[in-house]
């Protein structure tokens, strides 16, 4: 992936802004308004919801998050994320400047190209460090693009990352945004992508070896998840219906 710093993130977003017709998001941090609906506090509320692992919103955490909700596990942290940004900082400077003095060129500035102070990260480094997971990235250009197997998904809009996970036959919207996972079928998961692409989310499917989880050998329990997850959105599933849209 080349390489391409916090500027250079922002300056891509806000093209997309300006191709599909969507305003920033001016005080609220460059997450998308939607985003901050339904605030909630991640620091309380519980991530587990019926055996789906659903870590809520801490800060700028979006990327943690999103990455835990869709291996479901805490395997990652703002630490292990922010070594891996570092490690890109060093071999990025090396390529594009090399040493002065001993130092490297980027580290004279002490400003990361891969992760801000409140906790934001790249995308490189999200990448990066599924791929130390055994999960590999690759971005999609469209729903039809996706395969016929797949199991997870990560999106990001300005400064905010979801996951979308499948387990079993049922795919659930892990959004850290949300006091709850939403359910959504196969059908559903077509409307949701497309609807996504054109909000201007950036879209990644997720291949590789995902850990196992207990509710893919417990059907029951698995059916007893969705429904609380469609009791838990108004009884309606996908959130809404009709490839409703969500941050």
């Amino acid at each position: 992936m080349p390489v391409a710093s916090m500027k250079d993130l922002k300056e891509r977003e806000e093209l997309k802004d300006r191709m599909t017709g969507q305003p920033g998001a001016g005080g609220s941090g460059d997450i998308p308004p939607e985003a901050m609906e339904r605030p909630v506090d991640g620091e309380r509320l519980p991530v587990m919801f019926h055996g789906i692992y659903h870590e809520k919103q801490i800060g700028a955490l979006c990327a943690v998050h999103a990455m835990n909700n869709l291996v479901q596990a805490r395997l990652f942290d703002e630490v292990t994320l922010a070594d891996v940004a570092r490690q890109l900082d060093r071999q990025e400077a090396a390529l594009l400047g090399g040493e002065v003095g001993g130092v490297l060129a980027g580290e004279l500035s002490g400003e990361s190209a891969n992760v801000r102070g409140d906790g934001f990260f790249s995308v490189q480094v999200i990448v990066t460090a599924l791929q130390r997971a055994g999960l590999a990235c690759s971005q999609l250009g469209g729903a039809s693009a996706r395969g016929p197997d797949e199991r997870g998904f990560i999106f990001n809009r300005r400064e905010h990352w979801f996951a979308l996970r499948r387990v079993g036959r049922h795919w659930f919207d892990l959004n850290s945004t949300e006091r709850a996972p939403t359910a959504m079928s196969q059908t559903h998961l077509d409307l949701f992508l497309t609807a996504h692409h054109e909000k201007g989310y950036s879209v990644f499917a997720v291949r590789g070896a995902y850990p196992d989880h207990a509710l893919e050998r417990d059907d029951a329990a698995l059916e007893r998840a969705v429904r609380a997850c469609h009791d838990a959105n108004g009884g309606v599933a996908g959130g809404g219906g009709g490839g409703a849209v969500h941050a």
